[in-house]
């Protein structure tokens, strides 16, 4: 073996042991958390509480730009968590329309046994080597450390640049999600008034019927804004995909349902799973005319 294969073999050696550690380190870090019935992501933000917000909390869309995430999913990544106990929202004395988000005592115990949990995962990896084998892996380590360049990370507003351009990006990406959450709004409205007609509750069901008329045309004038409009093509081919999607699902639930032919769970399950079908046939036929 020449000297460079030797050295690419001690190279990639160190590089094997250095990932190895990572992933020891990582794995006992979620077995940490698995107890506190916590995500990996829901961890991730009460450390940036933990970090950050400690003092006066954090809004949610500051939240949101130190994990990357939507506005409307860090919104309901705090709702579970308050659910839960691990945060609470506090009014803003200066905008009573909004709440920054604390962590609970709760939440500050996780944080004080995971240095207990820390300092037992060393003992019971670095605390098996001798001293003599601690002292020369350390000098080893200091060696590589020595050699190696000061690694230069990007700052926060690198990483989160404020330029027109990605303003103007983040603006259309929140009205977006405005769009969608109409969406919702609209079912959730027709839903009602469903159940309101049902009920003989006959002027509560217009209400709710012309809400739902106009949530519509406001969702229609931001998707016109948004450009969505222009793009008629591409948005039925997504609800074909997303069709395709339910469809899958449902079959998944119906054939993993833990109940009998005749229970009302099952029945409604493939209720819904003959009518998905019918629906992606619909739109699989419109979408196929439409690209002739």
């Amino acid at each position: 073996m020449s000297k460079n294969q030797e050295f690419n073999r001690d190279i990639d050696f160190v590089m094997r042991v250095m990932h190895h550690a990572q992933a020891a380190v990582k794995s006992r870090f979620i077995q940490d958390i698995v107890p506190s019935r916590l995500t990996v992501v829901q961890f991730n933000a009460l450390q940036h509480l933990h970090w950050y917000g400690r003092e006066s909390g954090m809004y949610v869309s500051e939240l949101g730009e130190h994990l990357g995430l939507a506005h409307n999913t860090v919104s309901g990544l705090v709702s579970r968590l308050e659910k839960h106990g691990w945060v609470i929202r506090c009014k803003c004395d200066e905008d009573r329309r909004r709440a920054h988000i604390q962590l609970t005592p709760q939440s500050e115990q996780l944080f004080n046994e995971r240095v207990q949990y820390a300092v037992e995962f060393w003992e019971q990896t670095f605390g098996q080597l001798s001293q003599e084998e601690r002292d020369n892996l350390i000098g080893s380590l200091k060696k590589l450390k020595q050699v190696m360049a000061k690694p230069v990370w990007p700052s926060y507003s690198q990483l989160h640049p404020r330029d027109a351009d990605h303003l103007q990006e983040k603006f259309e990406t929140e009205l977006d999600e405005l769009a969608q959450a109409k969406l919702k709004l609209v079912g959730i409205r027709l839903i009602l008034a469903k159940i309101a007609e049902k009920q003989n509750e006959h002027e509560l069901a217009a209400y709710l019927n012309q809400a739902a008329s106009e949530e519509i045309h406001h969702t229609n004038q931001l998707f016109s804004l948004l450009g969505h409009g222009e793009d008629f093509h591409n948005l039925l081919a997504s609800l074909v995909n997303e069709d395709k999607v339910v469809y899958e699902e449902l079959l998944a639930l119906t054939e993993n349902a833990p109940c009998n032919d005749e229970d009302e769970e099952l029945i409604l399950l493939q209720q819904m799973l003959q009518d998905s079908h019918r629906y992606k046939r619909w739109f699989s036929k419109v979408h196929k005319q439409k690209n002739r």
